[in-house]
């Protein structure tokens, strides 16, 4: 048995003129300025698009037990259920980059082929994207919207046809409305942010504080007339140290919790307190009925024959050889409590990870392709992040965005191939 096609031509290097750098100044962010390649394009065949569509559908069925498992109130949810069944609106799926000859090679397959080979090349789903600006200008040209604006406001004007409501962002802590206000608006700590502004940065509505939000509610006669686009995750402050606790000055209030709930388009609301089974928030607990990954509660499930069976089926005759990468299962985004090139016989970094995040996701690590740039000859290695979205129901691709760092760079050569000072950013249509 061997690794999938995609694993086997992301071991290969290829070359492509990716173009000059061009840096964007103009997006109001603290993160930036931003460095994108302009004229250089992946187009994605239809049956990428559909396999991957389907894969959302999946995702989506994934998370009925999990919704069930969170539920507090009959309320719960109840603008994220289609055909009674939860939706998540739009996600983000991180996966391995495709090369351009690997998309010439697949073009004839069917979906259901290429589907399972994509399968084994998702890194995680997340079903709450951010950094709505950057996504959307990074490829404006000479004043024309991108692909990914077009179609995610596309998205976001269905929602509120279907529902008859405007749509707010909301931080639920402190420390996540001002990282948003600084990295997704480009505002300084005091600076106000008009609504207007946020409509014409983000395509939502209102982006609201935590107090903020407990004023409307309570000046609004303890109701919401918004959709709640509810931004929960944890701020870096804590993923940098989980044992650090946070101040949930929303969450922890049961009126509070219960009305962003009824009103949430996110499927990702915890009580501060809630048992860790019952937890949502930024699961990846779908990932092992996808067939995407392997949970672990302890260090000894890494030599358990269930385990050893997995890896088998990821194409590995040996189980011993295969290297491995370990996420939390629960509460963490990007990098945050990874553990990589892990074996079979563990790593302590992992033993230490269990006991501060709980149970983790295990993944065969999968390797990136290399494309050379004829333009200079720098080498990138690279990893695709694509959007999806519900319009009338059905899967929309919102564009994606391929994430290229020179293979040179420290953070390449550690495996943590994401969006920092070396990354170079391409676009992704179809």
């Amino acid at each position: 048995m061997t690794r999938s096609l995609l694993n086997q031509r992301a071991g290969s290097w290829a070359s492509a003129t990716l173009g000059n750098i061009v840096v964007r100044t103009d997006i109001r962010s603290s993160l930036g300025p931003f460095r994108v390649f302009l004229d250089y394009r992946t187009t994605y065949p239809e049956v990428v698009i559909k396999a991957l569509g389907n894969l959302y559908e999946e995702y989506n069925r994934a998370f009925t037990p999990l919704v069930a498992k969170n539920r507090e109130w009959e309320t719960d949810y109840q603008r994220c259920m289609l055909g009674g069944a939860p939706i998540n609106w739009c996600v983000q799926i991180d996966m391995v980059g495709l090369p351009e000859a690997f998309l010439w090679e697949i073009v004839e397959m069917s979906e259901e082929v290429v589907r399972e080979i994509l399968r084994k090349g998702i890194f995680e789903i997340e079903n709450s994207i951010a950094v709505y600006q950057l996504l959307e200008n990074f490829f404006s040209r000479n004043g024309q919207d991108s692909f990914f604006k077009i179609r995610f406001r596309t998205v976001l004007d269905d929602l509120r046809r279907r529902f008859a409501r405007p749509i707010a962002l909301l931080a639920v802590t402190d420390e996540k409305y001002h990282s948003m206000k600084e990295s997704e608006f480009g505002k300084r700590y005091r600076e106000q942010l008009a609504k207007a502004e946020v409509f014409d940065l983000s395509g939502f509505d209102q982006l609201f504080s935590p107090s903020e939000f407990r004023q409307y509610v309570r000046e609004n006669g303890d109701a919401c007339e918004y959709l709640l686009y509810a931004r929960t995750s944890d701020p870096v402050s804590k993923l940098k140290y989980p044992e650090s606790s946070v101040a949930h000055p929303l969450l922890s209030d049961s009126r509070i919790r219960r009305l962003i709930r009824e009103n949430a388009l996110t499927l990702n609301v915890d009580a501060p307190e809630m048992k860790y089974p019952n937890r949502i928030n930024d699961t990846k607990e779908y990932m092992p009925p996808m067939g995407m990954a392997f949970q672990i509660v302890a260090m000894e499930d890494l030599r358990s024959s269930a385990f050893k069976t997995y890896l088998r089926a990821q194409g590995f005759d040996t189980p011993a050889a295969a290297m491995l990468r370990c996420k939390p299962a629960k509460g963490a985004y990007g990098c945050y409590g990874h553990v990589v090139r892990v074996t079979i016989d563990g790593k302590k970094a992992l033993a230490r990870g269990l006991s501060l995040w709980g149970d983790y996701d295990v993944q065969p690590e999968m390797r990136t392709p290399v494309i050379v740039n004829t333009t200079d000859g720098v080498a990138y290695t690279f990893i695709d992040r694509n959007f999806f979205g519900l319009v009338d129901g059905h899967p929309k691709f919102l564009g994606g965005v391929r994430n290229l760092m020179p293979v040179e760079s420290i953070e390449a050569r550690e495996g943590r191939i994401h969006g920092n000072s070396s990354a170079v950013y391409a676009e992704i249509v179809c």
